[in-house]
């Protein structure tokens, strides 16, 4: 029978096989899949709220932020946890990765039971800040409230799916998001509109998916059917030592990726509230623009967090030329589907954005933002190429600075200064000109990191040649 499971939920791959492309692309494709289907998800929520009107539209995009919050909470020990296991099974000290996950698994349970505590003791002040409007007040805030509610089980999931694809399994992290997404969406309807729970549904569809979600991961963990074993008797010890060897490394690469999401979030909640004076129409717009540069993201994102374990694994066992032939795989994969992606959104803007709203308002705001936002996105493949190098290296504070750039500190001055002289054109065009700006930048940094990479190369070789 333990074969047969074994067989049904996948197996790790071996992170140190020969055919590295292969490898990366057995790897990456489960990872895009499964990020996909979760670009998918949101866009669906969009669609099935698109028909309750542009206020329902709103009123998700106004919590949007908060989601990213709370997921940011999970990414961040998720990330940090990741790039910790991926080195331990390089060097070959499985125990040691097994410890790690279930501190982290441990954290992420405590972290999810505060902030979800937390959201829900001031979640009218939050929706204000957020800049909520009036008249999408109301689902907004039922909306939030089911969210907080399910911030454990978020937070666990992230965790889940950053150990399995750490470990390899990028297979199974796959099958659990396939899953969700087809209980969701399979739910949305139902909850929506047979029940007539409007705005809210959508948020209880999403809550009962993880439910289930969380049950196949539990199954998996405590069956042992992977590489890393949770098991709390591996916590046993000094707590100075568990700090030491497990909290701070995961902390040191995870809290940054973290607060990259937080000031990502922050920058959300400065453009929607931003596009609250120029109407909720506006707002729904600029949402429907965002969901859908989503989809784009998340599967490059994907690929690249794939890839990322044979990274730390070639890093642990000290593989420089792996390294490098692995990154320049990824830039052309990466490059290759984001110049393509990006072609499609600014080609068919206005059929794309028609699927998610017939108010004609909503449509030309989503359409003009839908081809700023893709203006630069080709250049988004090299950017993620070097975040997941940076963190698989542990150099989490110039991952974060890079990851920072496009949502927070280039982003964040063009907003607040371009619709002072051009209106709702000026808040559209913020995004766009940060993404260029943080593109070229980490076009430049790559470039010095595989000349770094070439430099390291170079003296293995000629010892080699010497040698035969």
């Amino acid at each position: 029978m333990r074969p047969r499971m074994r067989l049904f939920l996948s197996a790790p791959l071996d992170l140190g096989a020969p055919d590295l492309r292969r490898l990366i692309v057995r790897l990456a494709l489960p990872a895009v899949a499964g990020l996909s289907i979760n670009a998918l998800h949101h866009l669906a929520n969009a669609a099935f709220l698109g028909m309750l009107g542009a206020e329902a539209v709103a009123a998700v995009s106004f919590v949007f932020p908060l989601a990213i919050l709370l997921a940011a909470l999970g990414e961040g020990i998720g990330v940090g946890t990741a790039a910790l296991v991926s080195r331990l099974l390089g060097a070959g000290r499985e125990e040691e990765a097994g410890r790690a996950a279930t501190a982290a698994m441990v954290m992420a349970l405590a972290t999810g039971v505060g902030a979800g505590g937390l959201v829900l003791l001031f979640l009218d002040p939050i929706l204000h800040a957020f800049g909520t409007t009036p008249g999408a007040f109301g689902a907004a805030r039922a909306y939030a409230l089911i969210l907080a509610l399910g911030t454990v089980l978020t937070l666990t999931q992230i965790l889940a799916d950053f150990i399995a694809i750490a470990e390899g399994n990028t297979r199974f992290s796959m099958w659990t998001l396939v899953g969700c997404f087809a209980v969701n969406i399979a739910l949305d309807p139902l909850f929506i509109f047979v029940f007539g729970w409007g705005v809210p549904g959508a948020a209880a569809a999403t809550l009962v998916a993880q439910l289930l979600v969380m049950a196949v991961w539990a199954v998996y963990f405590a069956g042992g059917y992977g590489r890393v074993r949770l098991r709390l008797v591996l916590l046993r010890g000094r707590l100075g030592a568990l700090w030491r060897e497990v909290l701070r490394p995961v902390l040191a690469v995870g809290a940054p990726a973290g607060l990259a999401s937080v000031v990502s979030a922050a920058a959300f909640t400065l453009v929607y509230r931003t596009a609250g004076p120029y109407g909720e129409a506006s707002v729904a717009g600029l949402g429907i623009a965002l969901r859908l540069l989503a989809a784009g993201v998340l599967p490059v994102a994907g690929f690249c967090i794939g890839a990322q374990a044979v990274l730390g694994y070639a890093l642990g066992n000290g593989d420089t030329a792996r390294v490098r032939a692995a990154l320049g795989f990824m830039m052309r994969v990466t490059g290759v589907f984001a110049l393509v992606h990006a072609a499609v959104m600014i080609t068919f803007a206005d059929a794309v954005v028609s699927v998610f709203s017939a108010d004609a308002v909503v449509r030309a705001v989503a359409a003009r933002a839908l081809v700023a936002v893709h203006l630069f996105f080709a250049l988004f493949g090299l950017q993620m190429v070097l975040v997941v190098l940076l963190r698989a290296s542990g150099r989490a504070r110039l991952a974060a600075l890079v990851t920072l750039a496009p949502q927070g500190y280039l982003l964040v001055p063009l907003v607040l200064v371009l619709p002072r002289f051009w209106g709702l054109d000026g808040l559209i065009a913020a995004p766009a000109v940060a993404a260029g700006l943080a593109g070229l930048a980490a076009a430049v940094l790559l470039a010095r990191e595989m000349r770094a990479l070439g430099r390291a190369v170079r003296p293995a070789l000629t010892a080699f040649a010497a040698a035969r």
